[in-house]
């Protein structure tokens, strides 16, 4: 099992694929969340009037019963009020957020099906105790706490810069006074999605940084996956000899029916065959070098095959053409002389 120091190189492909199929993605929360609350706040503010409206209407409603006897049916009207505004109103919200959590996941990971599983390990406490001190959990604390220390000092800001503000809604009518308020709520809420994006964009580039880390590869896993991709290169060399080796021999069991063997003429060795009936120029039956030129003349002589001695025209016919391929135009004077030559002999 390789060591984590020896992880140097990028995971392919397959490695990424693999890990998709497992359900283990690259996924910001920080990009869901900012991207929630950032749409979800502009659909608020500038395309949900009816939204808007029914959420001040049950504010207003909330602030007219101050001061006025709480009795059954007073709580009934405030009830019946806040389920109304939140299953009419704001259902459509809730739709958008759903929708824009699916497309937050989907933005980073694309569409990723994984069966759930029951892994019992997972629940196991001494485990869980282990992973709390992880460094990819003491990041995400971390990280949440600048967060929150970045919000609460950007917030004591803002209450410095609007403290007149909200000191002078005191002598505004109260009516006059609840708009100036949601106006000062809003440069809030302006502020803290703003801060939320930021460490969204960073978590972003964080999260990819590690995920791709923690799929890294030592250079012996990535010959293993080639080999189980493509075949161990010992096995595809022994199916390769053996594919030769009886290629080779179907090869020799055509030199009987040739017609002449070209040679060089210790080298090279070419047999060809001509049937006007089948053919409209001669076939190469057999070729080979070396040994397999000699097995080649060999079995010419055992069954009479004339041999012809032509050192050009066999290294030609050997490296430019394969076995069962018809001769060539260009060939055809060299070969007519040979053949005119063979039926001479016959006779």
């Amino acid at each position: 099992m390789a060591s984590e120091d020896d992880k140097t190189e990028e995971p392919t492909d397959k490695k990424v694929e693999d890990a998709r199929k497992e359900g283990n993605v690259g996924k910001s929360a920080e990009v869901v969340g900012a991207l929630t609350l950032t749409l979800g706040s502009v659909y608020l503010l500038f395309f949900s009037t009816h939204t808007t409206n029914s959420i001040k209407n049950l504010m207003y409603f909330s602030f007219d019963l101050i001061g006025e006897e709480m009795n059954g049916p007073a709580y009934f009207s405030l009830f019946d009020a806040s389920l109304t505004t939140m299953l009419v109103a704001l259902s459509p919200l809730f739709v958008l957020i759903v929708v824009l959590v699916l497309i937050g996941n989907w933005a980073q990971f694309g569409f990723v099906m994984n069966p759930l599983k029951l892994d019992i390990g997972k629940i196991n406490p001494l485990k869980g105790l282990k992973s709390l001190f992880a460094l990819k959990k003491v990041i995400e604390a971390l990280k949440l706490t600048a967060k929150l220390f970045v919000i609460i000092v950007a917030m004591c800001l803002l209450f410095l810069l609007t403290g007149e503000a909200f000191l002078s809604m005191m002598d505004k009518e109260f009516y006059a006074s609840l708009e100036s308020m949601i106006i000062l709520i809003s440069y809030f809420l302006a502020a803290i999605l703003l801060i939320i994006i930021i460490f969204a964009i960073m978590d972003f580039f964080f999260t990819k940084h590690f995920y791709i880390k923690s799929l890294k590869m030592s250079k012996q896993e990535i010959k293993d996956e080639y080999k189980n991709m493509e075949g161990d290169p010992l096995v595809k060399g022994r199916i390769r000899k053996l594919q030769m080796k009886m290629a080779q021999q179907r090869m020799m069991q055509s030199v009987p029916d040739a017609d002449v063997i070209i040679t060089n003429p210790t080298h090279y060795a070419v047999a060809l065959k001509y049937d006007k009936a089948v053919n409209a120029s001669p076939l190469i039956v057999a070729k080979g070098i070396d040994f397999l030129a000699i097995k080649i003349k060999d079995i010419a002589n055992e069954n009479n095959i004339p041999i012809i001695e032509n050192p050009a025209l066999a290294r030609a016919l050997h490296d430019q053409l394969e076995i069962d391929q018809s001769i060539p135009e260009e060939f055809f004077k060299a070969i007519a002389e040979i053949f005119t030559y063979i039926y001479e002999l016959k006779k």
